[in-house]
């Protein structure tokens, strides 16, 4: 599905209206990015899983300037948005049409991802796709995941979605926003931080999380150098 039948907004529209559907946005790709100091190895490649329209990818490049980005989405329309956006370092970066699901992902240092993971909605889908990513990964290279990642009891995921249904409130009323984030369902599934912390771990990852605001995580998953 194209991000504008999803959202209900358009490639251009994007940039403008993402930060009134999800809370925190820039804090999270901020905070992505800056994980990749926390890599053991050199990153020179990373492969930016569902780029968008590029700005994971930008923030990659502010923290590794000389870098380079392999960058697939299935939506080719956000993907005409990325070389404006990386502006002067646009050569860095090979953009490939497709899904990252089916696609044969490169060797490379890093692996990067935002609010775009959470389109796997199986769990052995995911399991699978987590073992891909660490056999594509150099030693000592990084899975870094920044999503949405709630608690696990009723309770707290019920309290951490509260803050997504209070700041859609701002823009829509907070009965409107709540069919909104419902809209969503079909698309989106959003696993428990310690569940996606148990696959990264039995993909073969040590995991930690470098930065957490309810219900938003980044997750850091680092391949062991004697892989």
């Amino acid at each position: 599905m194209s991000v504008a039948s999803h959202l209900n907004i358009t490639p251009k529209q994007y940039d403008a209206k993402i930060r009134t559907l999800i809370p925190l946005y820039d804090d999270l790709i901020a905070e992505a990015a800056a994980a990749l100091r926390l890599s053991p190895r050199k990153i020179e490649r990373i492969v930016d899983l569902g780029v968008g329209t590029g700005a994971l990818a930008k923030a990659c490049l502010a923290v590794v300037p000389r870098a380079r980005i392999w960058g697939i989405d299935a939506d080719e329309s956000m993907m005409r948005m990325v070389p404006a956006r990386l502006g002067r370092r646009r050569a860095q970066a090979e953009l490939i049409y497709g899904s990252f699901l089916d696609a044969k992902l490169p060797t490379c240092d890093a692996m990067v991802a935002s609010y775009a993971l959470h389109h796997i909605k199986e769990p052995r889908a995911k399991q699978r796709f987590y073992r891909r990513c660490y056999e594509s990964l150099l030693p000592g290279g990084v899975l870094i995941n920044g999503d949405c990642a709630p608690a696990s009891t009723p309770a707290a995921f019920a309290q951490d979605l509260e803050v997504w249904f209070a700041h859609l409130g701002k823009t829509f009323g907070r009965a409107k926003g709540k069919k909104v984030y419902a809209s969503w369902a079909e698309e989106d599934f959003y696993f428990p931080l310690a569940e996606e912390t148990r696959m990264l771990q039995r993909a073969g990852f040590a995991v930690d999380v470098p930065w957490r605001r309810s219900p938003f995580a980044v997750i850091l998953a680092v391949k062991p150098r004697g892989a």
